[in-house]
């Protein structure tokens, strides 16, 4: 094939990149994974002209379909609406995640549903500029996980139809297909295959330009307009026109979501880029709140367990564990929640035998409550709060000894059912279990209610989740995490300054701007979606702009 030109110049000319400057898109689906309608029988499941036979699981079924291809567990199976979910094979994150499916009893043991897993899939663009002198640069933006960001802003040089994207993170090599096609290795390492951009046709699209009353789609919020509970729209909607413009460089703010509710009512619904308010989002660590409010749920259901309660005993399968030491015993579940067992887990530390890269990297032990089980103490529990995403799931895993639940069951039956939560998704450990480290994936809209409920002291539309005592707990600034703020059970606690006032805040935090914030003085909740990961110096500062913004924006203070 003969090489392509990318400028007009003559064939005797030597090619160069200068006729890529544009904006490029690609959106790949991975994998082959099932999908659609499902019926169910005690004898067999059908899916997508696949068929599975149950296995036995405990007093429920389990319909592992050929070719690993994905699993349903049906809880409770006898009943006319049982608990099930979709177990979906592993996606690109390297994780598998369980999915709600509702089955409805079409007649005496026939059942009926919809299966809908996370999109195993890629999707990117490539902004490439011509630069003074006559150099081509590019960087990538990636929202979903944030692939390209290492490569930073690179120079790109053709050869042929061969193509070189080179920066300080790193090379991509390509080739240029047409004038409006071209391919790129982006990780081949990480098992992405070469990914094909199409050249974006005209300008992207300005954004939002005025302001939006939220739209209905059955979830259970109140909706409102902004001027109904005292905001004005003229700053939203520059908060909404900020948030939607175009990058210029590879650590541009990248925001996804921002959505708002006052008094009890849902009156921003904003979504930028690929994004809309039927995809759920990664919530990375913001995602630890809910085995915060997993806890609490299970309080009130009447489980016996509480701050004081003793985290060893519920592992007693676990026999002896290594590294014995007295104070073991004397972690409990707040200092989990807390992250404050004193065991060797820092996330910030590579050494630490418990880090949570370093957990997940291993293969020697799949059960990851073991692995911070049988960590070295290397303090007192309760004197010092570490960041630790094991411990936060070492809670989970005391919630399902004490409840004797799968927690994706529990959470739906008491948390997610309750709360009218639609789409989402649990990621799972290698033994199958809810990692409550975070990393669930859930529409904005539903998140935020994490807040209200808070804020409400423990209730979603008059339906009791979690006691109010514990919401106190939760909040109390048992420690500290950095300075100047508190950490609760799962639970950031910091302030904002607007002027002269300072409102306190409690916050839900993930790694790229996933914030969940509440502030009872303004009776407000605000969530916001990002994609900067890797990044705190790019999503702190947006988040406090946003925060902010949205506090100015309410002319009563």
């Amino acid at each position: 094939m003969s090489a392509v030109l990318l400028t007009g110049a003559a064939p005797s000319e030597a090619p160069t990149a200068t006729g890529l400057a544009g904006v490029w898109d690609t959106a790949r689906i991975l994998g082959d994974d099932l999908a659609g309608p499902i019926t169910v029988t005690a004898d067999r499941a059908e899916l997508a002209g696949s068929r599975a036979v149950p296995m036995r699981d405990g007093g429920n079924r389990l319909y592992r379909f050929p070719g690993g291809r994905g699993e349903l567990r049906v809880i409770d199976p006898m009943s006319k609406t049982p608990t099930t979910f979709w177990l979906q094979p592993a996606t690109v994150t390297g994780s598998r995640y369980a999915t709600p499916v509702l089955l409805l009893q079409l007649s005496p043991g026939v059942w009926r549903g919809y299966v809908h897993p996370l999109p195993n899939r890629i999707a990117m663009t490539l902004y490439v500029r011509q630069a003074a002198g006559g150099t081509t640069t590019a960087f990538l933006r990636d929202p979903l996980y944030n692939l390209g960001r290492r490569f930073g802003t690179m120079t790109v040089t053709a050869a042929g139809n061969a193509l070189r994207f080179a920066g300080p993170g790193g090379e991509i090599t390509g080739t240029v297909d047409d004038p409006n096609t071209l391919t790129m290795k982006i990780a081949p390492d990480a098992g992405v295959p070469p990914l094909t951009f199409t050249r974006r046709a005209g300008t992207q699209s300005p954004g939002i330009s005025t302001y939006r009353r939220p739209l209905p789609t059955g979830d259970g919020w109140t909706l409102a307009a902004a001027p109904d509970v005292g905001f004005a729209t003229a700053p939203l909607e520059e908060l909404a026109r900020l948030a939607a413009a175009a990058p210029t460089s590879a650590r541009s703010r990248d925001v996804h979501a921002i959505v708002v509710a006052r008094h009890g009512k849902l009156v921003v619904d904003d979504y930028f880029g690929r994004f809309d308010e039927a995809t759920p989002h990664d919530t990375r660590s913001a995602g630890k709140t809910y085995a915060d409010a997993l806890t609490g749920a299970a309080v009130e259901a009447g489980v016996p367990l509480g701050p004081g309660t003793p985290v060893l005993p519920l592992f007693r399968r676990y026999g002896a564990l290594a590294n014995p030491d007295p104070r073991k015993a004397r972690i409990t579940l707040g200092n989990a929640l807390s992250m404050s067992t004193g065991l060797d887990c820092d996330d910030n530390d590579d050494r630490s035998v418990a880090n949570e890269d370093k957990m997940q990297n291993q293969t020697a032990q799949s059960d990851w409550y073991r692995v911070v089980l049988d960590a070295r103490m290397v303090r007192d529990p309760g004197t010092k709060a570490v960041y630790c995403s094991a411990s936060i799931n070492l809670a989970g895993g005391a919630i399902a000894s004490a409840t004797h639940a799968w927690l994706p069951a529990y959470f739906a039956q008491h948390v997610a059912v309750p709360m009218q939560m639609q789409r989402y998704g649990l990621n799972l450990t290698p033994t199958g279990d809810w990692y409550l480290g975070g990393g669930a994936y859930v529409r904005p809209r539903d998140f935020l209610k994490i807040g209200q409920i808070f804020l409400d002291g423990g209730t979603w539309r008059g339906r009791r989740i979690v006691p109010r005592d514990w919401i106190e707990r939760s909040w109390a600034a048992h420690l500290s995490l950095s300075p100047g703020d508190g950490y609760g059970y799962a639970w950031h606690v910091r302030t904002y300054q607007v002027g002269a006032r300072i409102y306190r805040a409690y916050e839900a935090q993930g790694n790229g701007g996933q914030i969940l914030d509440v502030l009872p003085q303004l009776d407000l909740v605000v969530m916001i979606t990002q994609g900067n990961y890797n990044n705190y110096a790019t999503w702190g500062p947006t988040r406090d702009a946003i925060v902010t913004r949205v506090i100015q924006a309410i002319k009563k203070r």
